[in-house]
């Protein structure tokens, strides 16, 4: 299965110190266990002076769209104000840059960039500035928290009320505890513990000692969906296109193997289609594939 790093950071092409051509569209959301702190634009700062000098302070960043990003610190450069991540899930090396305008989180408390150390996990609000990607806060946990997130069940062991999830940001096997309040949904309705099938999507809600508050099965293999948006993304050597799906706001990955070849090479970015697509485990493969004639404006 591909690994989703949902939405993780669609300009990693023009940073990466690798692989240049690491970020393609992935459509998977990640697991986001997104530390909790003030947020970034707080006007409370102990590195940011409350008045701005247009000669000596830095202009103010522009609004970009963020993306949380999680990994850990390589290498760390303070005369230069930079460092290497290494993001979860991944091989890959990432150039971060950081300056007087980012702030950083220790376990919520506000501190300054002499506090991140090499090897430390760490996640962060980055923004593209120019053609580098640039920290706009970085936070640092040291104690367990609460959080949700989204994965793949690779196991569940009824008798001890345990399911394995691949955590889909990190790629690794997370154990969480099912107690007598978790609550099983499946889609929108009330599900049961037999839904959690190895190889289901989920999203998860969990406490500070991995215990399961709420678990909600997105899809179980040989589930049917039917997905129309327009394509954002097109793979002719994977058959693999990315569709921007009307009904939920997210982008799904799709292979079309299935599709004839005279259908599919007639598929290009920014059209509107609509797919039946069957997830099998691993991935969404299509069944059908019709075009949506565009709307003739009056």
């Amino acid at each position: 299965m591909r690994t989703y790093l949902t939405a993780f950071l669609p300009y990693f092409a023009a940073v990466l110190l690798v692989n240049p051509s690491y970020g393609q569209s992935q459509s998977q959301p990640g697991f986001t266990a997104r530390p909790s702190a003030p947020t970034p634009d707080a006007p409370a700062s102990v590195r940011h002076s409350q008045d701005y000098d247009p000669l000596l302070d830095l202009p103010p960043l522009k609004h970009k769209t963020v993306t949380l990003i999680g990994g850990v610190v390589i290498s760390m450069d303070e005369v230069m104000n930079r460092m290497v991540l290494q993001p979860f899930g991944t091989k890959q090396k990432l150039r971060v840059h950081f300056d007087t305008r980012t702030h950083f989180y220790l376990d919520g408390k506000e501190i300054t960039e002499r506090e991140v150390k090499l090897g430390q996990r760490v996640y962060l609000d980055s923004m593209l500035n120019g053609d580098r990607v640039f920290a706009k806060a970085i936070w640092i946990r040291t104690s367990a928290e609460s959080g949700v997130g989204r994965g793949q069940i690779m196991d569940f062991d009824p008798g001890h009320k345990v399911v394995t999830v691949r955590d889909e940001l990190s790629n690794e096997p997370v154990r969480m505890q099912l107690t007598p309040t978790t609550t099983v949904r499946k889609g929108s309705q009330q599900g049961s513990e037999s839904d959690l099938v190895q190889g289901a999507l989920v999203s998860i809600e969990f406490g500070a000692q991995k215990e399961l508050r709420a678990i909600t099965v997105l899809a179980t293999p040989g589930t049917t969906f039917a997905f129309a948006g327009r394509v954002t993304y097109v793979d002719l050597s994977q058959k693999l296109i990315a569709i921007d799906n009307q009904s939920d706001g997210k982008k799904y990955d799709v292979s079309v193997e299935a599709i004839a070849p005279s259908v599919f090479r007639k598929v290009h970015e920014g059209q509107e289609i609509s797919v039946s697509a069957v997830f099998d485990g691993e991935r969404y493969s299509a069944r059908s594939l019709d075009f949506v004639a565009a709307k003739s404006s009056q």
